[in-house]
């Protein structure tokens, strides 16, 4: 499967961008450290439950670790629970997605 093997990689990538482990990435998932190692190395196979773990760890959405294309993965994403209850509130979000935004730009300059 495809999206398997770019989700092992954009997990190898985004350990190695945050400085991270396989041995550390086990420990958080709970799993021994030779099981992250076989599917990391193609023997054994990426369960769905290791694919939301890994998720839930690196805070990449399921689709961003299937992806092939690093410029999805790098995109700015907003995850939001609950509702808005008024205006002022849908006022209060948009502008603060508008500023995380304009932020993101100024660190890219």
């Amino acid at each position: 499967m495809r999206s398997n093997k770019n989700t092992i990689m954009n997990a190898k990538n985004w350990l190695d961008e945050n400085n991270h482990s396989q041995a550390w990435l086990a420990e958080q998932m709970g799993v021994a450290k030779s099981l992250i190692s076989q599917i990391f190395n193609g023997t054994r196979k990426l369960q769905t439950t290791h694919i939301i773990k890994i998720s839930e760890i690196t805070g990449l959405s399921i689709a961003e670790l299937a992806s092939s294309d690093q410029e999805t993965r790098s995109q700015l994403v907003y995850s939001l629970r609950g509702k808005i209850s008024n205006e002022n509130g849908q006022r209060s979000l948009d502008q603060l997605l508008l500023d995380s935004e304009h932020f993101v730009q100024l660190l890219a300059k």
